[in-house]
């Protein structure tokens, strides 16, 4: 039923220290500054000048409409990626050329080969003048500070807290899972001060969330909360269980969706009291499906008339009973659903399975 989460050590083993916070409020200060200094234009791609103003240095020239002048924005490495998508080019080769030569391919790409008309540029300008985006003009923003801001909001009480480390005196950057790039957010916090003793479970558990999201374009955002047994110095998520995970894309209904669902879940789960948890999973427990057998294939057959495919029926069935489970209560049921989903590596589907999962929960009511 439980499993390990690597995630946050991944995040824990790359990033810089320049991409490290001490604090939410360190943390906000920093993207909230670089949304302040950020602007948009939507030119026709056509007309986008590719400029050398540099050795081995690439800049594209455009109108900045907040101050009416025209701006020489340099792309970050990201955004040079979304640059040469446009232009219809390969990056990687275009990196390897003098400035010269790739402004010219990207120039003609540009105006020639473009892969749509118009695009949504987002800049920064603060001493230099920074191309941070290209997307389309239907691309959704949600910016990272209000991601940031969500989590103080739902952390007025500090119960949400950095997990501890055996070197977080000594090296508190090193410890620290708060992170800020030019292209990202990725927040990783624990409430380690209320356990949740779970009756049948022989150790208590411990509430858990990480959120991230990119206002560039380079990931969707995304909310995981957990139950866990402890967390490693490298970050590593033990005995992890009650996954529960919210994805939302930058579409044009994303801001709306995330001020709706994405905060609102967040702080649903926040303030859910511990004791509530723990009654949803006893209810779950005690819940005794009605089965046409007690064997797999009754479990199955169950799964199915509730709307889940006869190939994720019979996963979860196998899963469920890897795990040394009956199936007998709704509870073993569902955490046989939700392991199965563990093992599909698309998003999309592994989401849209773990939401059906949660819903069961509904039958303990």
């Amino acid at each position: 039923m439980s499993q390990v989460l690597t995630t946050a050590s991944h995040q824990w083993a790359t990033r810089p220290d320049d991409q490290r916070f001490l604090s939410l409020a360190d943390l906000h200060a920093s993207v909230k500054s670089r949304k302040q200094q950020s602007w948009t234009a939507t030119p026709p791609v056509s007309e986008l000048r590719v400029v050398t103003p540099g050795e081995d240095t690439i800049g594209i020239e455009l109108l900045d409409p907040t101050h009416g002048e025209k701006r020489i924005v340099k792309p970050t490495h990201f955004a040079f990626g979304q640059l040469a998508q446009y232009a219809s080019a390969p990056a990687a080769y275009l990196r390897k050329l003098p400035a010269e030569l790739a402004a010219i391919n990207l120039q003609w790409g540009l105006e020639h080969g473009a892969m749509r008309d118009d695009a949504l540029i987002l800049a920064q300008s603060n001493g230099s003048d920074v191309l941070r985006a290209m997307t389309s003009t239907s691309y959704g923003r949600i910016w990272d500070h209000q991601v940031v801001e969500a989590v103080q909001k739902v952390n007025t009480d500090g119960r949400w807290k950095i997990p501890a480390a055996s070197y977080s005196t000594t090296h508190p950057k090193r410890a620290t899972t708060l992170y800020a790039s030019d292209r990202d957010v990725f927040i990783f916090l624990v409430d380690d001060s209320h356990p949740i003793e779970i009756p049948g479970e022989e150790e208590p558990k411990f509430r858990g969330f990480m959120t991230w999201n990119s206002e560039v374009g380079a990931a969707v955002f995304g909310l995981t909360t957990f139950l866990y047994d402890r967390v490693c110095d490298n970050r590593m998520i033990w005995g992890a269980t009650n996954i529960q995970e919210l994805r939302i894309r930058h579409t044009g209904g994303a801001p709306e969706r995330f001020a709706y669902e994405g905060a609102k879940y967040l702080n649903k789960y926040s303030n859910e009291a511990t004791g509530q948890i723990v009654d949803q999973i006893v209810k779950a427990k005690r819940v005794e499906p009605e089965l046409e057998s007690k064997d797999s294939d009754g479990i199955s057959g169950w799964l199915q008339k509730r709307g889940f495919s006869k190939a994720v029926a019979k996963g979860s069935v196998d899963a469920m009973v890897s795990e040394g489970r009956d199936g007998r209560d709704l509870w073993s049921i569902i955490s046989g659903v939700t392991a199965y989903a563990r093992t599909i590596t698309h998003t999309d589907e592994r989401v849209t399975l773990e939401s059906k999962a949660g819903k069961l929960m509904d039958l303990a009511a």
